[in-house]
């Protein structure tokens, strides 16, 4: 019978050592925010998740939005063989506003951001409105970023042809587009009227696929979790501006052109995409010599199912370059 108790008591201190280790959630899957200060004394919100010593992935979110949409996509996904670190565009979420910048403004921001957790190099993603700031980055921090990887991305505006093919978008993204070309005021009227109400079912229809807004549906519960766990307050600065800044650094000179990028790239569509045309980043694959283009079936815009492939790719040199190191064993 003591003998029993002594194995009932050395199991249940097992346990009591199992409980108190930190689990994988804790290690990798738990983000942090943490703050970059910029010249004239603005300041960039930045967020970071997954294993310290992993490959770095930096990550650029569309319009609008903010670095909570990659650390959702990160945490929903478990890609836990990378490490991402994303922030806050200028004027969205916790990150000042820059009035009037360019696309290009993007770098000195990841520039900062790798100086303040001294890497040296890192891959870059960029989503949606994310694309083109993904590309500057590649384009003008050439011997910092490794490898490049666009989805859903725009082409630039002022190309030839562009507005041939407008058809090819949903009536409401079009409109968008043709509000915005009547300058700041077009692109405030349009965002006023309609991105308030975008969870409305019938107006969403309008912006993304079923499978889109399926995949936004079952996210919805990580990102509401993640921000509760980080305590985020209230945006400080109005999205509203940062938008109308979006649209119009969209259809400006962009500061940089896309066929410098010269790093590996790699440009994802999906074929039921109804805010990106298929021309868009056929363009791109075109412009851009060290290229590849996937053009996925039975996707929309939200191509975040896709998130583990997509940031496998970017680190997978790197990956390959380490001594196997896993971070876990499965069953253990």
């Amino acid at each position: 019978m003591s003998q029993q108790h002594h194995t009932d008591a050395s199991g249940a201190s097992q346990s009591a050592e199992a409980a108190e280790k930190p689990s994988i959630i804790d290690n990798f899957l738990t983000p942090r925010v943490f703050e970059v200060q910029m010249e004239h004394g603005r300041t960039v919100r930045a967020y970071e998740v997954g294993p310290p010593d992993g490959p770095l992935v930096v990550a650029i979110h569309g319009a609008p939005s903010t670095g909570l949409s990659h650390v959702t996509n990160y945490v929903a996904n478990g890609a836990l063989f990378c490490r991402l670190v994303t922030f806050d565009r200028q004027g969205y979420g916790g990150s000042t506003p820059q009035p009037g910048r360019k696309v290009c403004d993007i770098v000195p921001i990841v520039e900062a951001i790798l100086d303040h957790l001294s890497v040296d190099t890192a891959a870059v993603y960029g989503h949606s409105a994310g694309g083109m700031h993904a590309l500057a980055t590649a384009a003008l921090l050439p011997k910092r970023i490794s490898r490049l990887l666009c989805s859903g991305a725009n082409a630039p505006d002022f190309v030839s042809g562009a507005s041939e093919h407008l058809d090819k978008l949903s009536p409401l993204v079009r409109q968008e587009i043709l509000e915005a070309r009547k300058g700041p005021e077009g692109s405030r009227a349009f965002y006023r009227r309609w991105y308030p109400h975008f969870r409305d079912p019938e107006i969403e229809k309008q912006f993304l696929t079923e499978n889109d807004r399926r995949v936004a549906r079952l996210h919805a519960p990580f990102r509401d979790k993640i921000a509760q766990q980080l305590a985020l307050p209230e945006p400080l600065y109005s999205e509203e501006d940062a938008y109308v800044d979006d649209m119009q650094s969209w259809l400006a000179p962009w500061g940089f052109d896309v066929d410098s990028v010269t790093v590996p790239t790699r440009i994802v569509y999906g074929l039921e995409d109804l805010w990106v045309t298929r021309r868009d980043v056929e363009w791109m694959h075109a412009q851009i010599p060290n290229s590849t283009l996937d053009l996925i079936p039975h996707f929309g815009h939200n191509l975040s199912q896709l998130i583990p492939h997509i940031f496998a790719w970017l680190v997978q040199e790197e990956l390959q370059s380490r001594p196997a190191t896993p971070h876990f064993r499965p069953g253990a």
